[in-house]
C-alpha cells in the first residue's frame, strides 16, 4: 500500500450542501438538490488520499454529539479511517449554499464547542501513538477553543523529532508551527494576505520562506493562477477552467492531500503541486466535498501549464 499518512484534523463538521437554480438572499429560496455528510479538512484530506490511491491515511479528530454520532457513522459507511477523540461539546454543522446561475458557493459555519484540558490532552495522548504508525503528519484546518497554537507546533515538534514530513494547512495562529518548522505549508492567496499583510504575492512567497520554514509553499488562488516556492525558485501554475463546476468545497484540502502524497512518492514539489492543483479541479465537477474521479483529475493536469518566475 505504501505510506500511512497521518492527518490532524481539530474542527471536523457535519456538511450540508444545498444547491440553488438561483440564490436570492432576502428571499425564500427552495434548493433543487441536497447532500449530507462527514467533512471539514482532516477527513476530506483522507478521503482525497483514498481516491488518489497509494497510500493509507487516518484522521485524528474530536467529536462530540448527535452530529459527532453523524460523522462516525458517515465514515464507517465511506471506509475511511478515524481515531475519533469523544468530547462532550457537540460538533459543528456547516451548510454550503450554491447558486448554479453565478457558480457562487457561500458558506455558513457554526461555531466550534470549546473542548477542556482532559479531552485535549486525550487528543495529544491519541496523536502520539498514531504517529507511530505512520511516516508523515498533516495539519489541517482550524482549531476549536480550548486548543492554543502550541498544539500544532507541539505536533510538528514530535514528527520532526521521528524524522516524519510535515505539512501544514492552516493559516491562524501558525506563526509558532513555522517558527520551529515544517516541510510544507499550502495555503490560498487570501490566506497569504492575512498572513503577511502584502497582496503581492510574490513578495509574501519570499518573505515567508525567508527564513526557511516552510521549506516549500504552495498558494491556490481558485481557478487563477497558483504559486510555490521552494529553494529552487518560484513557479507560477495556469489552471484550466473546471466544466461543469459544481461545488468548490474541498477542493483545496484535495490540492493539500496529492501534493503530500505524491511527494512522498518522489515527485519534485513543483509536479506534486500540478497533480494536487489537477484533483482539486477535478473535485469542484462533484456535488460533494473532496470527492473526484481520478481520471478527470488526469485529464485536467494534462492542460495544467507551469513556469519558473524566479
Amino acid at each position: 500500500m505504501g505510506k500511512r499518512i497521518l492527518a490532524l484534523g481539530l474542527n471536523p463538521a457535519w456538511q450540508k450542501s444545498l444547491f440553488f437554480d438561483e440564490l436570492r438572499f432576502g428571499e425564500v429560496n427552495r434548493a433543487s438538490e441536497a447532500h449530507a455528510m462527514a467533512s471539514g479538512k482532516g477527513i476530506n484530506f483522507i478521503r482525497a488520499v483514498r481516491t488518489w490511491g497509494g497510500a493509507e491515511a487516518v484522521v485524528v479528530q474530536p467529536v462530540g454529539g448527535y452530529t459527532g454520532r453523524l460523522i462516525r457513522d458517515s465514515l464507517r459507511e465511506e471506509g475511511l479511517d478515524a481515531n475519533s477523540v469523544p468530547v462532550d461539546a457537540p460538533t459543528r454543522t456547516c451548510t454550503t449554499l450554491i447558486c448554479g446561475k453565478s457558480t457562487s458557493a457561500t458558506e455558513i459555519i457554526e461555531p466550534s464547542g470549546e473542548l477542556c484540558r482532559e479531552e485535549v490532552e486525550l487528543l495529544k495522548e491519541t496523536l502520539e501513538q498514531e504517529l507511530k504508525h505512520s511516516d508523515a503528519l498533516a495539519l489541517c484546518g482550524t482549531y476549536p477553543p480550548g486548543i492554543t497554537p502550541g498544539f500544532y507546533a507541539w505536533a510538528a515538534a514530535c514528527a520532526r523529532t521521528a524524522g516524519k514530513p510535515v505539512i501544514l494547512d492552516a493559516y491562524k495562529g501558525i506563526h509558532p508551527t513555522l517558527e520551529g518548522g515544517v516541510d510544507f505549508l499550502k495555503i490560498n492567496r487570501a490566506e497569504l494576505t492575512a498572513l503577511t499583510g502584502s497582496a503581492d504575492v510574490i513578495e509574501s512567497l519570499l518573505r515567508l520562506r525567508r527564513n526557511g520554514s516552510p521549506g516549500v509553499l504552495a498558494v491556490t488562488d481558485g481557478g487563477e493562477d497558483a504559486f510555490l516556492a521552494d529553494s529552487e525558485g518560484v513557479w507560477m501554475f495556469a489552471v484550466p477552467p473546471v466544466e461543469p463546476f459544481t461545488n468548490p468545497i474541498g477542493a483545496g484540502d484535495t490540492c493539500t492531500a496529492v501534493m503530500f502524497l505524491e511527494v512522498l512518492s518522489g515527485k519534485t514539489p513543483a509536479e506534486a503541486f500540478a497533480c494536487g492543483l489537477a484533483a482539486a479541479s477535478a473535485s469542484c465537477m462533484t456535488s460533494y466535498p473532496a470527492v473526484y474521479r481520478r481520471t478527470d483529475a488526469e485529464h485536467l493536469l494534462k492542460s495544467i501549464s507551469l513556469k519558473q518566475i524566479l
